[in-house]
This record gives C-alpha cells, sequence and structure tokens, in this order.
C-alpha cells in the first residue's frame, strides 16, 4: 500500500473517531441538560464535514471559523450579560468543530490526490492499449505503426502490400434498429468472418466503428481480389443467418482493395487513397 492509501485510510479512522467521541459527549450532555443549542451544534458540525469534504480544506476552515466566531461570541456573551455558567461541551464544541475540518478537509486532498493519480494511469493506459475491445483486433494506433512498416518493406524489397478497407455503410441505421448490443455483436461477427477469411500473417485492425482494415504483405490485388471475395461471401452467410432468425437485418458492405505504389508517401495518404475506392464497389 503507497503513502497516499496510508494517509486516506488514517484520516477516515481519524475522522470516524473523531465524530463518534463528539456525538458520544453530546449524547451524554443532552441526556442531562437537553440543551437545543447543542444539538444545532452537532448539525453545524455534520454541515461543516460535508462542505469541508465537497469544497475543499480552505473553504472548510473559513466556514468552521465563522461558525465558531459565532458560537463563542454567543456563550461568552450570555456569561458576560446574562451570567449564563460556560458549560464543558461549550469549549468541546469551539475545539472539536476546527479539528474535525481539518482531519475531513486533509482527507479530501488526498482523495482527490488518488483520484487526479487514476486518471492519468487511465489516460496512460489508453495511450498504450493498441487492441479493440469489442473486436479484439488492433485499433488504428496499431494500423498506423504496422502500415507505416509494411510500406518500408515494400519499399525496400520491392515486394506487394495491398490495403484492403471493409465499412459499414448504415452501420447507425443498423445500431437504431438493433440496438447498441445486438450492433456489436454483429461487428464481432464481421470481424470473425474476416479472421477466417484471411491468411495468418495478414493483419487485422478496427479503425472506426463502421469501418475495418487489412494489411496484407506480400500479396498484390489479384490476391486480395480472392480475400474479398472470400469475406463478401462471409457476410453473405452471415445475412441468411440474420434472416432465419429473423432478426430483419441485412448487413450491407462495401470493400476496397488498394496495391502500394511508390508515389504514396504516408500512411495516411494510402488508406485515404483506399477510401475513395470504397465508392466503386457497388
Amino acid at each position: 500500500m503507497d503513502k497516499n492509501s496510508r494517509k486516506i485510510d488514517a484520516y477516515v479512522l481519524g475522522l470516524m473517531l473523531e465524530l463518534f467521541i463528539i456525538v458520544i459527549i453530546f449524547m451524554l450532555h443532552i441526556s442531562e441538560s437537553r440543551n437545543i443549542l447543542d444539538f444545532i451544534m452537532l448539525c453545524i458540525t455534520f454541515f461543516t464535514v460535508i462542505i469541508t469534504y465537497t469544497g475543499g480544506l480552505i473553504v472548510g476552515l473559513i466556514l468552521s471559523s465563522i461558525a465558531t466566531f459565532i458560537y463563542g461570541s454567543y456563550i461568552f456573551y450570555n456569561n458576560l450579560i446574562k451570567n449564563v455558567d460556560i458549560q464543558t461541551i461549550s469549549y468541546i464544541w469551539m475545539i472539536s468543530i476546527p479539528i474535525v475540518t481539518f482531519t475531513a478537509g486533509k482527507l479530501q486532498r488526498h482523495i482527490v490526490k488518488l483520484q487526479e493519480i487514476n486518471m492519468n494511469l487511465r489516460e496512460s493506459y489508453k495511450d498504450l492499449v493498441t487492441i479493440d475491445e469489442q473486436t479484439g483486433l488492433g485499433n488504428i494506433k496499431l494500423f498506423y505503426m504496422h502500415l507505416d512498416r509494411e510500406i518500408s518493406k515494400s519499399r525496400r524489397h520491392k515486394t506487394p502490400c495491398t490495403l484492403m478497407l471493409i465499412k459499414l455503410p448504415y452501420y447507425k441505421e443498423i445500431k437504431k434498429i438493433v440496438g447498441e448490443n445486438r450492433a456489436n455483436k454483429l461487428i464481432k461477427e464481421i470481424s470473425d468472418v474476416i479472421i477466417k477469411s484471411t491468411r495468418s500473417e495478414d493483419e487485422r485492425y478496427t479503425i472506426e466503428n463502421d469501418t475495418l482494415a487489412i494489411i496484407m504483405p506480400t500479396t498484390d490485388i489479384s490476391g486480395a481480389q480472392v480475400v474479398k471475395d472470400r469475406i463478401k461471401s462471409g457476410i453473405d452467410n452471415l445475412n441468411l443467418k440474420l434472416n432465419e432468425e429473423k432478426k430483419y437485418v441485412n448487413i450491407d458492405t462495401k470493400i476496397a482493395i488498394l496495391q502500394y505504389k511508390e508515389e504514396i508517401n504516408t500512411s495516411m495518404e494510402f488508406k485515404y487513397l483506399t477510401e475513395e475506392e470504397l465508392q466503386y464497389d457497388v
């Protein structure tokens, strides 16, 4: 357990102990005098803890200082003007409210720090993750990394490399009809078709919610066409299965293939030119 977590545990226990002692003293005192003022101070104590936890230590200390000043002024006024004795519990209220406020403020500060650490870790995790959780395929970050690598290999060794994009043009409509969970399941089933239709050396990615990509090293346009036909056939079978299950959904796809050419300079340009080919798939 790290230092910050240990401090949080310590302040939680300290705050619970302080509130427990205050409540016990209040119960013992109220059973004797039933003073409504003490009940008000108990409420103010809990209210100050809540405000401190939500607003921070500085806000809490200001609020507790105001509450203590008003209460102390009232007690000493009654003592001086009305000759009312100052009871021990009055001193306890003036001491306990700042102490409880300080403990709650320190607890809040360390919890915020822990939340910030957790947020930073989440952001770092997003940067490191290269697998799409929904399909199990590589994500767009990994796609560009590998496409740059394959472009470099193709230039160096003069070997063919083909990029394929599979797009679901009506994905949003399908999602509205069948719901998000079923739409995600359909994407997973399409990705399974793609995995079965490609070789182990081919690399498969989810680059958008409605777009998947395949990088096919050492594959020319004719070889990619064979893979395209397999995927089309697999999706047709998936449509047949959906119709048999009376899902009333037809998966329409557009598939584009483009072989790398030396005039293509970057992976983004390669992807863009392949996307242009989608309009010719009817």
